[in-house]
């Protein structure tokens, strides 16, 4: 397997044998070792995959000092090229960096490969739709207002064990797309990917303080905006109302089945919950648990797999909210032992965790959406299947969802970093009397 990074080492040179260096931390765009270290496991079989530098308290205050030092990063070009750069250097790693995910995270090979092409698509997104320069004008009763958006301050993006590279990435992107430094928290869990994206960054030429990575604990935050792509209420949510061509029930249950259970479903954006309206129960239904059932589970090193395996908490959890939801009446459809691929209907609660997907059935499409638009508990995103334009219109006022995707199934979209580059930044105002 490989590795990120070049093969860096200690030599001893009394008896010429040598020992891996533990990989290093980024503080304020340096390489640099540290005297803790802590070693990452695979989450399933616990095997060591490799050591890294903690950083002590020390650099991490110097990361953060630096990062604050240098307040924003005005040069347009010098970021958006860092950014572009940074993509390429990920893209020419695209193999080695899959197999990196899968070793520190187990996320089978086959959604690493499209892990690391979100990470790519992330980086350029943002170089090409940097935060304008020009900012806008308004005028009211002889008064010109010149607004710039700009940085509230320099950014801590804490990275995502279920999407440790692109997580990073993202918050990455968003913070330079904006002029903003960047501490990356990757963690102890997974921090290698997060790691390999400093060594890109090392590469471009950013000023001092622009970018950290430390693995470990979170630095204190105060004077950070902090961006957490690991908080999530809720998963998502499908609503299927009709499907005007009976040839594609069997496609939509795929796409449903694949977005609920890739990945043990522990992506972010794992679908969780299914609203069918009866309209089309009768067809999709039957289609779905063959879907679900057919998901490919084993080694997360075959590109045939699309589960994999799950860590025993993991495991442990799904299978007591099964347990609890079918004492409470609910029924299995697909699966329903530990780390299967399940389906189960008859529970209006969302499963937790783990490959397990509730499905219920609503009569009328409003319906259907009022099931998955609960007050004060917002979906991150919701796919709508129809064939009626005004209700895919109507979903967005209906639903508290960052986005609706109709047509399909949510998937991370590289455009959502304009939602975290809107919340880091704020309005400055020069007034022209």
């Amino acid at each position: 397997m490989t590795t990120a990074g070049p093969p860096d080492f200690e030599f001893d040179t009394e008896d010429d044998a040598y020992t891996p260096r533990p990989r290093d931390t980024w503080i304020a765009g340096r390489a640099e070792s540290s005297p803790d270290t802590a070693a990452v496991t695979h989450p399933v079989d616990d095997t060591e995959v490799a050591t890294v530098a903690v950083p002590t308290p020390e650099q991490a205050a110097t990361a953060v000092e630096t990062a604050v030092g240098l307040g924003r990063i005005d040069d347009e070009q010098l970021r958006t090229g860092a950014l572009q750069i940074a993509a390429g250097e990920l893209e020419a790693r695209h193999e080695e960096l899959s197999e990196l995910l899968t070793a520190e995270s187990g996320i089978p090979l086959r959604w690493a490969q499209r892990e690391v092409d979100d990470a790519v698509a992330v980086l350029r997104y943002a170089a090409r739709h940097p935060l304008p320069r020009e900012g806008r004008v308004s005028s009211d009763g002889g008064v010109t207002t010149l607004i710039h958006d700009v940085p509230r301050g320099p950014v801590l993006g804490v990275a995502s064990p279920e999407a440790p590279l692109r997580s990073a990435a993202h918050a990455v992107a968003a913070a330079l797309a904006v002029g903003a430094p960047v501490i990356v928290a990757a963690g102890t869990a997974t921090p290698l990917s997060a790691l390999a994206l400093g060594e890109a960054l090392g590469e471009v030429g950013l000023p001092e303080g622009a970018f950290s990575v430390l693995p470990g604990d979170e630095p204190e935050a105060g004077d950070l905006v902090r961006i957490d792509t690991t908080a999530r209420s809720r998963g998502a949510a499908v609503v299927v109302t009709d499907i005007p061509d009976v040839a594609d029930v069997a496609d939509v249950a795929e796409r449903i089945a694949v977005a609920a259970t890739r990945q043990g479903g522990m992506r972010p954006e794992a679908v969780r919950r299914a609203v069918v309206c009866a309209a089309v129960a009768d067809e999709l239904l039957p289609a779905l648990t063959s879907a679900v059932e057919a998901q490919p589970t084993g080694s997360a090193y075959d590109t045939s797999v699309s589960v994999g395996a799950l860590p025993a908490d993991i495991t442990e959890r799904a299978a007591a909210w099964l347990s609890e939801a079918t004492a409470a009446g609910a029924t299995v459809l697909a699966g329903g032992t530990s780390g299967e691929p399940t389906l189960v209907t008859g529970t209006e609660d969302e499963p937790t965790c783990g490959p397990v997907l509730a499905v219920t059935v609503a009569d009328e499409p409003e319906e259907a959406l009022a099931a998955v638009a609960v007050p004060g508990a917002a979906t991150p995103a919701v796919g709508l299947f129809t064939g009626d334009t005004a209700l895919a219109m109507r979903a967005r006022s209906h639903l508290e969802a960052a986005r609706v995707v109709v047509g399909d199934v949510p998937d991370y979209d590289p455009a959502t970093v304009r939602i975290t580059m809107h919340a880091i930044t704020t309005p400055q105002l020069t007034t022209l009397t």
